[in-house]
């Protein structure tokens, strides 16, 4: 089954590994072994050759797994207080590992318009369902706990808002193999939920601001390509799928646009430089920056004008084993005549809480 090899001399200390059989999987090694899954990829990653590295499953010519030796109890800890650096793919990409996760989140978003504040909570589950040939994943997305200002939502849109999300979600979406969000995978399932919660809302509500929202809802529901417009200013959607899991270079950083929902159903672009951290942090996670500057292409067409500005930032901890989000921090925002600022906090949450 598995036997110690240095024939390698992969390094000092002799590697005990499992030869692979027709068969495996990263899951049911890990069930044979008796070891977690995220720990039997996250040490095998860390020291074999770059083409070896597991992502989502093990390579087809993967022919060795290196597992971890038995240390004592002094070097394991001389071990964790020595920086860690973080292990990048072929082409110093950063790896998308999100097979088995399933996760809850705690989301916080403040919008500040001028001088009006609002604050929006709620709880999201993010799990994983499946990985097709081309590396497309497929994700699930529950929302609940949904509080504004603090409060259960009470007026009549907050209500109708509320009536949204029990249409929407479950959401299942579809997602690209740098992790971003590209496609809708359940319109089918959401547009039969939508005709119920209709007719009940017309049994339920009347007035003025009921039937915008129908009319409105109608237009977000018409086809898959429409919801998927609306969506495109859903802050978690675009904060938690955003195609960070690319290339980089040999220094951990490149610069690139990022779009951004600042308005809705409005994109703004920032030109932001890309950064990882090449050493796992304090609490052994990835660190991920995105920080830039707006990007105001109407500019020469200001006649005269100061153009807009405007700033992106993000900080995103990722899970060292999956490469899976930890912890979420973005601040972006417009210096309009009336400045918009979004800020948005998105954090795992650990086992127990709710």
């Amino acid at each position: 089954m598995y036997y110690i090899d240095d024939s390698e001399g992969q390094s000092k200390d002799k590697h005990l590994t499992y030869k692979i059989r027709k068969g495996d999987t990263l899951q049911s090694v890990a069930t044979e072994l008796g070891v977690d899954a995220y720990e039997l990829r996250r040490y095998h990653n860390i020291h074999c050759a770059i083409p070896d590295l597991i992502e989502a499953d093990f390579k087809s010519y993967l022919e060795f797994l290196i597992l971890s030796p038995k240390k004592s109890a002094v070097s394991t800890e001389a071990e964790e207080k020595r920086p860690q650096k973080v292990s990048l793919g072929n082409n110093y990409k950063l790896p998308f590992l999100p097979g088995g996760i399933k996760k809850k989140y705690k989301v916080h978003y403040t919008t500040e318009v001028g001088e009006e504040i609002d604050t929006l909570e709620m709880n999201v589950s993010v799990k994983w369902l499946a990985t097709d040939k081309n590396n497309f994943h497929l994700f699930e997305i529950k929302r609940k706990s949904i509080y504004v200002n603090n409060e259960i939502p009470d007026t009549v849109m907050d209500q109708l808002a509320a009536k949204t999300a029990e249409v929407i979600y479950p959401l299942k979406i579809v997602v690209d193999e740098s992790g971003k969000w590209v496609a809708i995978y359940n319109f089918d399932d959401i547009e039969s939920r939508w005709k119920a919660t209709k007719k009940e809302i017309l049994d339920y509500y009347e007035g003025e601001v009921t039937e915008n929202y129908i009319d409105h809802a109608e237009n977000a529901l018409e086809n898959e390509v429409t919801l998927f417009k609306y969506l495109s200013s859903d802050y978690f959607l675009r904060t938690f799928f955003n195609g960070i899991h690319v290339g980089y270079t040999a220094d951990y950083t490149f610069k690139n646009d990022v779009f951004f929902p600042l308005e809705k159903e409005e994109e703004s672009m920032f030109n932001v430089e890309q950064k990882i951290n090449p050493f796992l942090d304090e609490s052994y996670c990835i660190k991920v920056e995105q920080e830039g500057d707006f990007k105001d292409l109407a500019a020469e067409f200001n006649y005269g004008l100061d153009p807009w500005t405007g700033k992106f930032n993000a900080t995103y901890l990722l899970d060292s084993d999956s490469y899976c989000v930890e912890k979420i921090n973005l601040e972006c925002s417009m210096d309009y005549d009336d400045p918009i600022k979004v800020t948005i906090a998105i954090e795992a949450l650990k086992k127990g809480q709710h």
